[in-house]
């Protein structure tokens, strides 16, 4: 059986062959020269044979290396193919999704049942808000709360969403002298800058009966700026939160949090699944998508899309 070499020894001597020259297979493989010619010694050693020569003060292969450098320069080029095919081959297993972080959560607790049915197919969680981009490369889809108008994106509608007014059940009064809203009221509110501050104001309105009420006024002094944390803030006992349904419903059913009022129309903007128009999705991508869509709708039945 013929002793095999180490691969740099091959590697440099494939260089060497191909520029008939040690300086420039050295800034090829961004080595030193001498590193070149200690590689080519050891090689030579290791084989036996001389496989270089100098010719004045240039070197050339010999007869013996002029046999063997067809073999390793296909050699490489095959061994440089197999390694792309493997990264393509795992590249290919792997689903990015971004996913807005108000549904990372329940997103999370979700994925060991989607691994049990598909485990060949990996999937990395990108928590963000960031605007979806259609040259962006390194998410194969996303999960976005919105109008549904992305610029050069597939925008799939799957669910809307209802505004809600929860609070924890540690701070709710019982005053018979008053409505709910009436104690509602006597609380501190939670607000936080939303895209979807109209729906919230609306469903503030409909819930107090006074049409110039509005979160801004209300929660005047806490501010939790997002909509993650005033959940948070709510379990806490430390207000009353506005926030929508899909939020809100695994706190009220595990009766963390109950609900004082439920907006009955859907909110202006409602949930898509997005895409680029110019990059068809994987098989992996396509299977992870619409388990995903299942997922959403079995959850949120009362708010999917028909």
């Amino acid at each position: 059986m013929p002793i095999f070499p180490s691969m740099n020894g091959l590697r440099v001597f494939e260089a060497v062959g191909k520029h008939q020259s040690i300086r420039q297979a050295a800034k090829t493989l961004h080595i030193s020269e001498s590193a070149v010619s200690q590689q080519i010694k050891n090689l030579e050693e290791r084989l036996q044979v001389k496989l270089i020569e100098k010719v004045g003060r240039d070197i050339q292969l010999t007869e013996k290396g002029a046999l063997f450098y067809p073999f390793i320069k296909n050699g490489m080029a095959a061994f440089s193919e197999g390694l792309c095919a493997l990264e393509e081959a795992q590249s290919d297993q792997l689903v990015t999704i971004s996913v807005i972080p108000s549904m990372a959560k329940w997103l999370i607790h979700k994925l060991p049942d989607f691994h049990r049915s598909n485990p060949g197919i990996r999937v990395r969680v990108h928590s963000s808000n960031t605007q979806v981009d259609e040259h962006n490369v390194e998410v194969d889809f996303s999960l976005r709360f919105g109008l549904g108008n992305y610029k050069g994106m597939v925008a799939t509608p799957i669910l809307h969403d209802k505004i809600v007014i929860v609070a924890a059940p540690s701070i709710m009064t019982s005053d018979k002298g008053k409505t709910e809203h009436e104690n509602a009221l006597s609380l501190p509110w939670l607000g936080y800058h939303a895209k979807d501050i109209d729906d919230i104001n609306h469903a503030i309105q409909r819930f107090t009966g006074d049409t110039t009420q509005n979160i801004a006024k209300l929660s005047s002094e806490i501010d939790v700026n997002d909509a993650v944390y005033v959940l948070e803030a709510a379990i806490s006992g430390q207000g009353i939160a506005v926030t929508r349904h899909t939020m809100a419903v695994q706190y009220l059913a595990s009766a963390q949090l109950d609900c004082l009022f439920e907006m009955p129309t859907f909110t202006t903007f409602s949930y898509f699944i997005v895409h680029p128009k110019k990059r068809p999705l994987s098989k992996e991508t396509d299977i992870f998508s619409r388990w995903l869509k299942n997922n959403l709708i079995k959850d949120f039945p009362e708010l999917a899309f028909y």
